[in-house]
């Protein structure tokens, strides 16, 4: 069917209508009604009905495709040029399926990110109805269904904890500029052996858990010598007239 059959202002059977469909794969509800020749809503509604065509939850649902031409996401979301259709259908239907679905519901920020509308107002019509729990956490508020809201608040706030250690350790190195660790590195090189596991026994304690590790990576020093320094340091063990522990080398050699 060629696309310039769609202007033609005559009367189609929803079978033509069908394999115009197909060409195009959307047409808005102004072309359908030329296409069918009617102006009349209903009648076009009811033949859109026969087909099983699903409305746009976007540009306020003007456009429509056939179930078989939509090619779902995971979320049951589908796109062409720029307009969204759901398998649920209307934006409040979508995003009620999606928070009741999902295992630590959506914050508003993530609902416009994944279907590419607006939603503040789908939203607010969903809490004001009771069919959506809202729990506010720092400046934004999680949308949560209204029947799991405890389980899936849990979840998130879990979530967020993890997302925070791995920030916290991804960050961990970025406590040290590079200027700083060359500096600690050349120190280091002029220290003898209980000043050197001492100065970095220090450097760890000042970065608390994990430190060792930290600061091994930093100097390449052995991580056991510098636990060793932390260790001396934290009991107060430390004798500043000797470079090693009492009975610490080779035994002396006997006299003959």
């Amino acid at each position: 069917m060629p696309k310039g059959a769609i202007m033609r202002l005559e009367k189609y059977s929803i079978e033509s209508l069908e394999e115009v469909f197909f060409v195009e794969r959307v047409l808005s509800l102004e072309s359908i009604g030329r296409f069918l020749g009617t102006p009349s809503k209903r009648t076009i509604a009811r033949k859109l009905d026969a087909l099983g065509c699903r409305a746009s939850y976007s540009h306020a649902g003007r456009y429509y495709t056939l179930e078989e031409c939509a090619d779902y996401n995971q979320y049951g979301l589908w796109s062409f040029r720029n307009i969204h259709f759901s398998k649920y259908g209307t934006l409040i239907n979508t995003i009620l399926h999606l928070v009741n679905d999902s295992q630590e519901g959506y914050f508003a920020s993530e609902l416009r990110d994944l279907l590419d509308v607006r939603v503040h107002n789908a939203l607010a019509k969903l809490y004001a109805s009771r069919r959506l729990f809202r729990e506010q956490i720092q400046s934004q508020y999680l949308y949560l269904s209204y029947t799991f809201h405890v389980q899936q608040l849990e979840r998130r706030r879990e979530s967020i904890q993890r997302r925070l250690r791995v920030s916290d350790i991804a960050n961990e190195d970025e406590e040290f500029t590079e200027a700083i660790k060359e500096s600690i590195c050349f120190l280091v090189s002029h220290l003898n052996e209980k000043q050197r596991r001492l100065y970095l026994g220090l450097e760890s304690m000042k970065l608390g858990h994990g430190g060792d590790v930290r600061i091994s990576k930093i100097t390449g020093v052995n991580v056991k010598t510098i636990a060793r320094g932390r260790h001396e340091l934290e009991q107060k063990n430390i004798s500043f007239d000797r470079i090693r522990r009492a009975g610490a080398g080779r035994p002396a050699l006997k006299k003959l």
